[in-house]
């Protein structure tokens, strides 16, 4: 899962960014309203904690924008703000959630887990399911659901797996997984995926689980499970 902070104050940005990197979660930060609206637009994430008091616009005119943009990426607001009136003004601009300043690091990951819940996943501890196969994003470890045997990840195969399990059952093209692996400006080079979906392959292998990454032509890659896809 990929994150994207909107916080103007460095240390702050970095603090968090860290927690985030150490939990499992792909991070980036933009430090102006303008850089982080254009770099939530790209679609690369998929969950937004934004601040409200930023040097360029404020936090509510980035979300209004990313809204009116059709973006339909959750978003947390944080903000030093305590009173009903802000939370109420920040829902109804379109945020899912809120979280006010300080806030201790296991309710901000409970309030990442809980804004990005997907009827095609389930999210216990931390923890992605779909096509017979349970994703541990903090362990790096996936297994077969129901299975003893877990085998680990590099940080890079869990998120590609994340990502397909994301979309189970629909193709995710090369360019997508590229931003979510790397980042919004990376350059796509095929190869780099290309091997991180062989050495995945490899390993979901020695899974007792139908689960198979298959190739779409022209397009990327979808995970199928092999005894629905029968």
């Amino acid at each position: 899962m990929r994150v994207l902070l909107i916080e103007d104050t460095p240390r702050l940005a970095e603090a968090v960014a860290e927690i985030l990197r150490k939990s499992g979660y792909g991070a980036d930060v933009a430090h102006i309203g303008a850089d982080g609206l254009a770099m939530a637009l790209t679609g690369a994430y998929d969950v937004l904690l934004l601040d409200i008091m930023l040097p360029d616009m404020s936090g509510m005119d980035v979300l209004r924008k990313l809204r009116e943009a059709g973006s339909v990426v959750p978003v947390i607001l944080l903000t030093a703000r305590q009173g009903v009136g802000d939370r109420v003004a920040g829902l109804d601009a379109g945020a899912d959630d809120y979280l006010p300043k300080p806030f201790h690091a296991s309710e901000l990951l409970a309030r990442i887990r809980a804004v990005t819940r997907r009827p095609a996943t389930y999210r216990p501890n931390n923890a992605i399911e779909a096509c017979g196969l349970v994703l541990d994003v903090e362990k790096l470890s996936v297994q077969a659901r129901g299975g003893a045997v877990a085998v680990e990840l590099t940080p890079k195969e869990a998120l590609l797996l994340e990502a397909f399990m994301g979309r189970s059952g629909s193709p995710v093209s090369k360019s997508d997984l590229a931003v979510r692996l790397w980042g919004p400006h990376v350059s796509l080079v095929d190869n780099r995926i290309e091997v991180l979906v062989h050495a995945l392959r490899g390993k979901l292998e020695k899974l007792e689980s139908p689960a198979r990454i298959e190739t779409v032509r022209g397009v990327g890659y979808r995970l199928m499970n092999g005894q629905l896809a029968g």
